[in-house]
């Protein structure tokens, strides 16, 4: 189901940026691992549930009373089901020096690894971790309603092999009838990928791109650290390629942290650990 979702992926030689601070960027050139935060610990604590309003808003325009009540109960139902499921997400930016993300990640303290995208998902694939999958994240609303319509309307009844109104015809008469259940079943799945790609337009300074994993039953892959007084669920992603060595090209000092014994650290320390990448200062000027 997710192949037939509309995921944008990553071009040829695309860059895909780590806002990070001092310590992990040592730990992640040392044990070439990154983590992946359960979803329902994500920064944006409504995320998960905004997939709710745009598809509201979808079947609020729908005229049958019934296939509204329909949709809206699959909807919910849907809720339920991300709640229980165990989702991973690798989150990076697409930008190279986001004032957004400097000032979330450190702009006195903060370093920014930039990693080979398409090298660093042949990486993790590599190491047999399977990606359950990745894209750009989704900003613009008028595409989400777009992008659900699709799913409700087209895809998910091409799956079935109904058309969409004969689907919800069965369902107004017989809720258990089997055609009309195995277009919840979908829907639920698509729905649950959707929800991991859509963010509300005011987190689109961002320029998110993520990578999902899922544990299924295997739950000791899961490891736990502390976070601001909490445990932070998280899975340790290897991206360590064939070479021994991460897809790393470049790192950037933060806008802040332009003391120059900063870069000069960072690249005697790179060169130590094998890599020969180069170690730049923030070109954003920023008042003390």
């Amino acid at each position: 189901m997710k192949k037939a979702l509309s995921l944008e992926h990553l071009n040829e030689g695309e860059m895909l940026y780590h806002y990070t601070k001092i310590h992990p960027v040592q730990s992640i050139f040392e044990t070439g691992v990154l983590y992946a935060t359960k979803s329902s610990f994500l920064n944006d604590t409504n995320e998960m549930g905004y997939i709710m309003h745009v598809a509201g808003e979808v079947v609020a325009g729908l005229q049958n009373e019934r296939f509204r009540e329909l949709l809206t109960h699959g909807i919910v139902e849907t809720m339920e089901e991300m709640r229980r499921r165990d989702v991973f997400v690798l989150s990076f930016s697409l930008l190279p020096d986001s004032i957004t993300l400097w000032s979330e990640f450190g702009e006195q303290t903060g370093y920014n690894m930039a990693f080979d995208g398409r090298e660093l998902l042949s990486c993790i694939e590599d190491r047999d971790q399977d990606i359950y999958c990745h894209g750009r994240v989704l900003y613009d609303h008028a595409l989400q309603i777009e992008r659900i319509k699709d799913l409700f309307y087209n895809i998910i009844p091409r799956k079935v092999g109904l058309p969409f109104e004969e689907v919800m015809t069965r369902g107004s008469r017989d809720p258990k009838d089997p055609d009309f259940r195995l277009y919840g079943t979908k829907l639920h799945h698509a729905l649950n990928v959707y929800a991991l790609f859509f963010k509300q337009e005011e987190f689109s300074p961002e320029m998110e791109y993520r990578i999902v994993f899922r544990t299924g039953a295997d739950k000791s892959r899961v490891h736990f650290r502390e976070k601001d007084g909490f445990l932070l669920p998280y899975l340790e992603i290897s991206v360590t390629g064939r070479d021994g060595k991460i897809p790393v090209k470049a790192i950037t000092v933060a806008p802040k942290n332009h003391v120059d014994l900063a870069r000069k650290g960072m690249l005697q320390y790179t060169q130590a650990m094998g890599y020969d990448v180069p170690v730049e200062l923030s070109k954003l000027k920023l008042r003390y």
